[in-house]
């Protein structure tokens, strides 16, 4: 016969691991679908460009200052996966790669950002591809610009 603490600690340890897991798959379905609308390349009418081409298109990124006061300094490159509409507003984005408060500092004002329309054969469409942003955040005076890739 098992002690009563044995006996709660195992089932301690069995629902850690069912929640865990719950929240594991739960958090995997929440970044698929992130990814579907920053850039869903097979959608009808959605162009799928290069990081050159995404260059080439964006006419306006900024980034958020720090408005917490801690006199952030800190630099890098972020790499982002956006998508846009036929007008070039920003449908969807999500981050690849960078430093986490560059990031988060990008991600604030990410609606924000234009491209221009991509026309084929006369016709706008929506078009989504990968974007690198040199961003740069001294004493809470932030600065973006797009980068060509590195």
């Amino acid at each position: 016969m098992k002690s009563r603490c044995l006996y709660t600690y195992e089932c301690f340890c069995l629902a850690l691991i069912v929640a865990f897991l719950q929240v594991g798959t739960y958090g995997a379905q929440v970044v698929q679908h992130t990814r579907l609308v920053a850039c869903a390349c097979d959608i009808e009418n959605t162009e799928c460009l290069t990081s050159a081409q995404m260059a080439q298109r964006a006419v306006h990124v900024e980034m958020e200052p720090d408005r917490m006061g801690n006199h952030s300094n800190y630099e890098g490159v972020a790499v982002f996966q956006i998508g846009f509409d036929e007008k070039g507003w920003v449908t969807g984005a999500e981050a690849i790669s960078g430093h986490p408060l560059g990031i988060s500092h990008l991600m604030a004002v990410v609606s924000k950002w234009r491209f221009r329309p991509v026309i084929v054969k006369g016709a706008r469409k929506r078009a989504c591809g990968k974007l690198f942003v040199k961003f740069a955040m001294k004493e809470n005076v932030p600065s973006a610009k797009v980068a060509q890739q590195e």
